[in-house]
C-alpha cells in the first residue's frame, strides 16, 4: 500500500459515467475516502487521498497518461468500438505484439503511435463483479511496473446498439453500399497492408473499405449471440478470401453465399472458405487474374467461434456432443494450426476490405 498513483483518468461516454466508475471502489484499500466531486461540462473529478480520479468525455487515443487500457477479447484482437480505435491509432506493430503475447491474461505492450508509455490490453467484462476485479488487477499491474497514471475506457458499456456503424466509416445512409478507396499511407491502409504483407509479397494497387450497414449490423447481432452461446468473446477473426471481378458486386451488396460452395474447394465441407494467410488466397485458383493482370482478395471479419475439423460433404458444422443441439460454429483443416476456416452461415462473415493486387 506504500505506492500510489499520482492521477488516474477514465475515458467514458457522457451517458455512461455511472457504469464506468463502478469498479473504482477497490482503490479505497490503497488510498482512503473520496473527496467532494468537482464537475465541469466535460469532466468530473474527485480525490482519494493522493489519488485523483477523473471521468472525462473525449478521445482516449489522445490521452497522455502513463497507461491506456484496451478492453479487448481473449486474443487481444477485437476490431470494434474503442478497441478498434486504440489499435488503429497505435499502429500495426502493437497489434503484432499482441498476437505474440495472446496466451496471457493481461498484456502490456509498447504504445506505438499513442502518447502514453504503455498500452494495457485486458479481456473486457460485462458482469459488475468481474469489472471490479478487472480494474483492481489493472491498477495492481500498473503499481508493479511503477506506472503512475492510467486511462480506462468505459469497461462493460461498449456493446453497440443494433444500428451502430463503425466510427471510421464515411458518412452514409443506413442502407445501400459504398466502396471507399483508402489513402495509401493512412493508418487504416497500413494496417490492412501489414496483414496482407505478413504472408504475401504481391504488390497492392488499391484497398477499398466496404461499407454495407445491413450486412455489418447483421454480423454484430450474430457475434453477440455467439459470445453469449459460447461463454467467451474469442469468436471473431480477420481472414482472407480470394475472389474474381465478376463476384465483387454481389459480395459487396449481399455478402458471401455458400450456395457457390464447390466453385473452388469442398475438401472440408460445402461452406464458404477463408484463409488465415493472404498468400493462400492469392493463388490463381482463388483470386483469378483479370484481363489487366489485377487480382482481388477480401480481408474479412469472420465469426469462427468454436471450431472442429471439417470433412468433405459437410453441409453444416457438426454437433459438439452426441444428443446435443449445440453445433460448432465453423470447421478447419487442422485444429492445432488451422490454415483455413469454413463457415456454413452467410451472415457469419463480412467483407471488410477489398484488396486489389498483382
Amino acid at each position: 500500500q506504500g505506492e500510489r498513483f499520482s492521477g488516474e483518468t477514465l475515458q467514458v461516454n457522457r451517458k455512461k459515467n455511472v457504469n464506468a466508475t463502478l469498479g473504482i471502489k477497490h482503490l479505497s484499500r490503497f488510498t482512503g475516502v473520496f473527496s467532494k466531486v468537482v464537475s465541469t461540462s466535460s469532466s468530473h473529478e474527485t480525490k482519494m487521498g493522493g489519488v485523483s480520479v477523473q471521468v472525462i468525455t473525449g478521445d482516449i487515443t489522445k490521452e497522455t497518461t502513463d497507461v491506456i487500457v484496451n478492453s479487448s477479447n481473449e486474443k487481444f484482437s477485437l476490431k470494434s468500438g474503442v478497441s478498434k480505435a486504440i489499435l488503429e491509432a497505435a499502429g500495426p506493430a502493437v497489434e503484432n505484439e499482441c498476437q505474440t503475447l495472446a496466451e496471457r491474461r493481461d498484456v502490456l505492450t509498447q504504445p506505438g503511435n499513442l502518447r502514453c508509455q504503455k498500452i494495457l490490453h485486458l479481456v473486457g467484462q460485462t458482469d459488475l463483479g468481474k469489472i471490479q476485479v478487472c480494474v483492481r488487477d489493472a491498477l495492481l499491474l500498473c503499481i508493479k511496473h511503477k506506472l503512475r497514471s492510467v486511462a480506462f475506457p468505459a469497461i462493460g458499456t461498449g456493446n453497440p446498439a443494433p444500428n451502430h456503424l463503425p466510427e471510421s466509416w464515411d458518412s452514409m445512409n443506413t442502407s445501400g453500399t459504398k466502396a471507399i478507396a483508402l489513402t495509401p499511407g493512412s493508418a487504416e491502409y497500413v494496417t490492412v497492408e501489414q496483414l496482407f504483407k505478413a504472408s504475401c509479397n504481391k504488390t497492392i494497387t488499391k484497398i477499398e473499405r466496404i461499407q454495407n450497414p445491413v450486412l455489418w449490423q447483421s454480423l454484430q447481432i450474430k457475434r453477440r449471440a455467439m459470445d453469449q452461446k459460447n461463454g467467451h468473446s474469442n469468436n471473431e477473426r480477420r481472414l482472407f478470401h480470394g475472389t474474381s471481378a465478376d463476384t465483387v458486386e454481389f459480395i459487396n451488396e449481399h455478402g458471401f453465399n455458400r450456395s457457390y460452395a464447390g466453385k473452388n474447394a469442398t475438401a472440408y465441407g460445402n461452406g464458404t472458405y477463408f484463409a488465415v494467410n493472404a498468400s493462400y488466397s492469392s493463388s490463381d485458383t482463388y483470386s483469378r487474374p483479370g484481363a489487366n493482370g489485377d487480382k482481388l482478395m477480401y480481408l474479412c471479419s469472420v465469426l469462427t467461434g468454436d471450431f472442429t475439423t471439417g470433412a468433405s460433404g459437410m453441409i453444416d458444422a457438426p454437433l459438439k456432443k452426441s444428443g446435443s443441439i449445440d453445433r460448432f460454429d465453423s470447421v478447419v483443416d487442422n485444429t492445432t494450426r488451422p490454415s483455413m476456416f469454413i463457415i456454413f452461415h452467410d451472415s457469419h462473415a463480412y467483407p471488410e476490405y477489398l484488396i486489389t493486387f498483382r
